[in-house]
């Protein structure tokens, strides 16, 4: 949803109202500040700008969304080494190039990406935890997850099924997928 400059509050009330249009439920937030209704549905919300996005998918599936600005102001060289780590960087010079991206808006790609990832999980975005392998054309991202991220999503029941991203007017979407793993699937 494209919407003029307002603040934080009405993006706020915005994502409430949309999500109600949704699902019909209220929009509740876990500990972790993860929002949820009240139906067998997961949730995810993104806010940036002048854009809102809001999806849901039924269960067993969970998703993350995240929207960033690509022509942000960022210092790009803070990012590298911890979020970007450096057998990254080669990628993130091939994906900027092959976009005509600016170093910092490929930074703020990998971010969306990872956060996207993260949200999807609902854990903190931890450098160094999932590494990006590659884009396709169609924005089909490959992911790799370190032991812990393995460990983690093996104890939560979830199997990794997708993440993508597109982009629209400068800025990018970022979704990613997972599935919790029925009683009858597991050892």
């Amino acid at each position: 949803m494209k919407m003029n400059k307002c603040t934080m509050e009405e993006q706020r009330a915005i994502t409430d109202l949309l999500v109600y249009k949704l699902t019909g439920e209220k929009i509740q937030h876990s500990k972790t500040g993860r929002p949820f209704v009240g139906k067998p549905i997961d949730i995810s919300v993104s806010h940036k700008d002048k854009y809102i996005s809001a999806a849901y998918v039924t269960f067993p599936y969970k998703i993350g969304l995240d929207i960033e600005n690509l022509k942000a102001p960022l210092n790009a060289k803070l990012f590298l080494g911890s979020i970007i780590k450096n057998h990254e960087i080669l990628l993130l010079k091939k994906i900027c190039k092959k976009n005509n991206f600016s170093h910092s808006s490929g930074v703020i790609l990998f971010w969306s990406i990872k956060e996207s990832f993260f949200k999807c999980l609902d854990y903190c975005l931890k450098p160094g935890k999932i590494d990006l392998l590659g884009i396709s054309k169609k924005g089909i991202v490959k992911l790799s997850f370190s032991d812990e991220i393995k460990n983690l999503m093996k104890k939560r029941k979830l199997e990794f099924c997708s993440t993508r991203i597109s982009f629209k007017n400068g800025y990018v979407f970022s979704q990613t997928i997972m599935k919790k793993e029925s009683a009858n699937h597991l050892d």
